[in-house]
């Protein structure tokens, strides 16, 4: 089973670029897997989207960032999705 499946939360982020913006595309994207590829988390990426694995705190403190990177890169937008495993810890606790 892979290692993300595992996870106690995942994060998908799909960067939403832009053509009006200073940089390029391409650029916006590649802001996005650079802030990704700064962390230890388990990831797959494919051409736009990034994929995070791990605990609560460090997935969401790692979308944060990427969010943050692809927005400064001029990104349109980052559609994000956090699933956490049944047995992960809620929120509220």
């Amino acid at each position: 089973m892979p290692g993300y499946e595992r996870a106690e939360v995942t994060a998908e982020l799909k960067v939403i670029t832009s053509n009006q913006a200073e940089r390029p595309p391409q650029e916006q994207i590649q802001a996005a897997k650079k802030a990704a590829g700064e962390s230890s988390l388990a990831r797959e990426a494919g051409p736009e989207t990034t994929m995070l694995a791990g605990g609560r705190s460090e997935v969401l403190e790692m979308a944060v960032k990427i969010i943050e990177a692809s927005l400064d890169a001029g990104a349109h937008a980052v559609e994000v999705k956090v699933e956490a495993e049944a047995d992960a810890p809620r929120f509220d606790g």
